[in-house]
């Protein structure tokens, strides 16, 4: 809080008293004007303040109601008339706030607006961005395993979403696999306060190009307060959920789906203006009947009769080696499968598998697999079953006021969630989710966060604030039959599952490329299951220092963060920890011409979803393999290191002039006892660092410099105007945690495809091969050439984001403030995942990879770098009237157009060809031209 002291006559009065006092804590500060009549009070916490000020020879100035926010500067300019100090002239009406002294484009969320305004179920604050000016709308994303918060996936102003940064209570609470998502939401009534910057940011604001949110949680105050809620909707109040593509199963009673959210407050005093207490409970519970519809082979087709089938059914085991001069199935008098055939319509009995070619592993897994209840042959099984998400969350918050020199404070919150997913075979088969979360089974675990912060003031000019916050999100997501080695000691498959529990469960068995044929039996998800523990922890710490017209503040941050995971997902694809089987139609099919050059088969027989399920039945897959995480628990290290130095200078009583600069270094991440690994374009092979002869940093070149300066300009027109220009650059933060947790040879598959698409691959009695772990001594691996890779290159070139704005706002009648800007941003060199193994030659196919004449390279070999610059630029327009003789009402309005060649860091962009990288340049998917939000909260006076 900032203001100048002034007579009547507009004389600036110097050594005034001016003190300040929180209307609900008691907390006080008190201060002087200087030579030109200026006071200041930096850092103040954010609440209602009572304002006043005095001078011998003039009656005393008080005002009752001032707003003070977080990461704003309020003005309140004093005018002291000429009297005794035992007079007084009070106002305790708040006027139209105007941002007068900085030159950022932010809106500030008050905990009042966000508790009445009719959030979306979840009473997630991120739900009122899509009101907010330069916002694309947030949308849900992740299962609810990893984003057990549920929180929301939101870009800013055309920026990647992964460069956005949220702290609470002075400390950032990323997620640290996705970025783009918050590992905590504390509840709704929780929050006082949410201050969004989206343009032109202060030097202390970092690690955000998009926006930077700040929100800081309720304190308690020197009277008891509580409240308590409850939020419920169920089946009875909703719609048929019609199946419009399936009519005939719109019959019955709608389907169960119960959802409440409920809980309570209470905050009050511990000791009366000294110290307070304030916690906040939230129980979400959401249970609803699920249901799919998906393909399952008709009974007949499971004992072996394909007589149905469209198209002939070849034996593999039969003709040639190229797939020419095979044989059809068909079943002879005297096999016991000759029952099976209809000689009528038949009568060569065609497509019907002997007895004897019928594997008894695949009559185990056909035995589980249940019959269609609907007659027809494609989605022909419908289930339900149900789905229940069960999270509780305690928010707390604790401030103590030591002394007139010293407050602390200390805030603990804790989410404990569960989900059950039930899966179109149940516990016998397992399959596909049914729906509520994409991640079948059960899922649980507790995230938890901590801050403590406090403010030291050495002097009325000088002062410190600092925090240390500290989070972990554990989860974990387990499939239906964990715990029991079904492909190995049930089935009796060689090779499959293991002595761990991550690789124990269902296989998978997979009908048709990615399964297009037939619905997955066993495992679906080859991610499943996953156990995480992902801890993250800053400090902070800021000076503020008052000098005469200036108003320095400098600081700097040390934030680390870390995954300790199991998760046998390996980036090529493949079948995970307990192994699978593909079973396409090319087994059962024949090649009717060879190329007499080249030998190979240049047309084969018509298929049809008979010849996949066929292959099954006679155990012969076109493809098999595994993935094997070689340590129990892997883990990836990474450290930000920031600082910065900035000074509000009042040139004038009108201009204000902020500048400042700030440094960013990012060094490349490590596991805890060694370097990343980085796969070394210049001899194809993986380079562990920190072992053998390779350097700990592998030879990776990042930057030290990254030095990111920004300057802003307000001009006051006037006691109703105001105009400011902002600029700002920020670097790029992304640290693509996910791409580089779990490399070769942390993990490693083994793989069997057919050939040629005709040649069996593999057989479920001969099961999968073992895995050979590679000696690591030298440090220096070859890497099979089909493995794919995601990494980090030798020099990482980072992009920075630049944003500028220029803007007017006005004070208007009855409250109300209006403002228009122009607001732009540039992501210069915007990062990307680009497979630098792409084919590089238009119709050349993989003979156009550039790794593959040099090492025989197949595989994709993902690099994070530059790929572009995108551009966003738009007309940001807003109406508020601040909450007023009960009514608030915030209108804005956007007119915009994002265009990206990657909208987002941890994307990978469409056209990976280096010469034509411009093509990608395009609309983003989040471009809106137009975008208007209204909210209103009005106190109806009744009650």
């Amino acid at each position: 809080m900032l203001g100048d002291v002034k007579d009547a006559s507009g004389a600036s009065i110097r050594g005034a008293s001016v003190a300040v006092v929180n209307k609900s804590t008691g907390l006080a500060r008190q201060g002087t004007t200087d030579g030109t009549g200026r006071f200041n009070f930096p850092d103040l916490p954010a609440g209602v303040y009572t304002l006043k000020a005095s001078q011998q020879g003039f009656k005393t100035f008080e005002r009752t109601e001032v707003t003070v926010n977080i990461n704003s500067v309020t003005r309140v300019d004093v005018t002291l008339a000429i009297g005794s100090m035992g007079e007084s002239v009070t106002v305790s009406a708040e006027p139209a706030k105007l941002q007068t002294e900085t030159a950022e484009v932010h809106v500030n969320l008050m905990g009042a607006e966000l508790t009445n305004l009719p959030v979306p179920l979840g009473r997630n604050y991120q739900q009122v961005y899509r009101m907010l000016p330069g916002f694309a709308p947030p949308s849900n994303s992740h299962s609810i395993p990893t984003n057990p918060a549920r929180s929301l996936e939101f870009t800013v102003n055309g920026t990647s979403d992964d460069q956005n940064n949220t702290s609470i209570d002075g400390v950032s609470t990323a997620h640290i696999q996705p970025p783009h998502v918050l590992s905590y939401i504390p509840t709704l009534e929780s929050i006082q306060e949410v201050n969004v910057v989206t343009n032109s940011m202060d030097a202390e604001q970092g690690l955000a190009g998009g926006a930077a949110v700040n929100l800081q949680t309720r304190s308690g105050s020197n009277a008891i307060h509580g409240s308590a809620f409850e939020h419920h909707t169920d089946q009875h109040l909703k719609a048929w959920p019609m199946r419009f593509g399936d009519v005939a199963l719109n019959t019955g009673d709608k389907p169960q789906a119960s959802y409440d959210q409920f809980g309570g407050t209470i905050g009050g005093p511990i000791k009366k203006n000294r110290a307070f207490f304030f916690v906040s409970y939230e129980s979400t519970r959401d249970h609803r009947t699920g249901s799919r519809t998906v393909t399952v082979p008709l009974p007949a087709m499971l004992r072996g009769d394909l007589s149905r089938s469209p198209t002939p059914i070849y034996d593999p085991l039969s003709g040639n080696p190229d797939g020419s001069g095979r044989t059809q199935f068909r079943v002879l008098p005297g096999d016991p499968n000759y029952a099976l055939c209809n000689t009528v319509t038949n009568p060569s009995c065609l497509n019907i598998i002997p007895a004897a070619r019928m594997d008894p592993i695949a009559m185990k897994i056909a035995s589980l697999i249940p019959a269609n209840n609907i007659a027809r042959e494609r989605n022909n099984y419908f289930v339900s079953g149900p789905f229940a998400f069960d999270r509780h969350q305690v928010d707390s918050r604790f401030d103590y006021n030591v002394n007139s020199k010293l407050n602390l404070a200390g805030t603990f919150g804790i989410l404990h969630y569960q989900t059950n997913v039930p899966t179109v075979f149940g516990e016998e088969a397992v399959g596909r989710p049914i729906g509520g979360s994409s991640n079948p089974g059960h899922g649980h675990g507790n995230t938890y966060r901590l801050t403590v912060m406090g403010t030291y003031i050495f002097n009325p000019n000088f002062l410190m604030d600092a925090h240390y916050g500290w989070a972990r999100q554990g989860t974990a997501s387990e499939q239906p039959d964990l715990g029991k080695n079904i492909g190995l000691d049930v089935l009796g498959i060689p090779g499959t599952n293991g002595l761990r529990r991550f690789e124990s469960g269902w296989p998978t068995f997979e009908f048709g490329p990615d399964s297009e044929d037939f619905a997955r039996v066993g495992l679906n998800e080859n991610f499943m299951p996953y156990y995480r523990r992902d801890p993250q922890s800053q400090y902070v710490v800021n000076f503020n220092l008052i000098k005469r017209r200036h108003n320095i503040r400098f600081g700097g941050d040390f934030y680390q963060m870390a995954l300790n995971q199991a998760q046998a997902e390996f980036i090529t694809g493949g079948f995970g920890a307990q192994g699978g089987f593909g079973f396409d139609r090319g087994i059962t099919l024949r090649c009717e011409s060879v190329d007499p050059v080249t030998g190979n088969c240049e047309k084969i027989s018509p298929s049809s979803r008979y010849n996949s399920i066929a292959a099954f039945v006679i155990g012969q897959a076109s493809r098999a393999g595994r993935t094997l995480q070689v340590p129990d628990e892997y883990h990836v290290r990474a450290r930000l290191f920031s600082a910065y130095a900035r000074d509000r200078w009042a040139a004038t009583d009108r201009l204000t002039v902020d500048y400042g600069i700030r440094w960013e270094y990012f060094p490349i991440p490590t596991r805890p006892d060694r370097g990343i690994e980085r796969f070394d374009v210049d001899t194809g092979k993986v380079l562990l660092c920190g072992v053998g002869s390779v350097p700990k940093n592998c030879g990776f070149e990042t930057s030290k410099a990254g030095f990111a300066p920004r300057v802003g300009l307000a001009y006051r027109l006037g006691d109703k105007s105001v105009l400011r220009a902002g600029y700002g650059l920020t670097r790029d933060p992304y640290e693509a945690m996910e791409l580089i947790r779990a490399n070769y040879p942390i993990l490693i598959q083994v793989k069997r495809e057919s050939p040629d698409g005709l040649t069996p691959a593999a057989s479920l009695s001969g099961g999968i091969p073992p895995l050979q772990v590679p000696a690591e001594n030298s440090g220096i691996l070859d890497i099979p050439s089909d493995y794919a890779w995601g990494g980090y290159p030798k020099k990482l070139d980072r992009g920075y984001i630049q944003s500028w704005n220029l803007t007017f706002q006005r004070e208007l009648p009855w409250s109300f403030t209006g403002q228009v800007g122009y607001v732009a941003t540039r992501s210069i060199r915007q990062l990307g995942l680009v497979d630098v193994n792409a084919g590089q030659v238009i119709g050349a196919g993989d003979d156009g990879k550039p790794l593959l004449a040099r090492f025989g390279r197949t595989a994709s070999t993902v690099l994070l770098q530059p790929v572009g610059t995108g551009r966003y630029d738009s007309m940001q327009v807003q109406l508020q009237r601040r909450f007023t003789a009960g009514l608030s009402l915030n209108v804005s309005y956007t007119w915009g157009k994002a265009i990206s060649p990657n909208e987002n860091s941890s994307f990978t962009p469409n056209v990976q060809a280096v010469a034509y990288m411009s093509r990608n340049r395009a609309l983003t998917s989040t471009d809106r031209t137009h975008n208007l939000g209204i909210t209103n909260v009005w106190e109806i006076p009744l009650g």
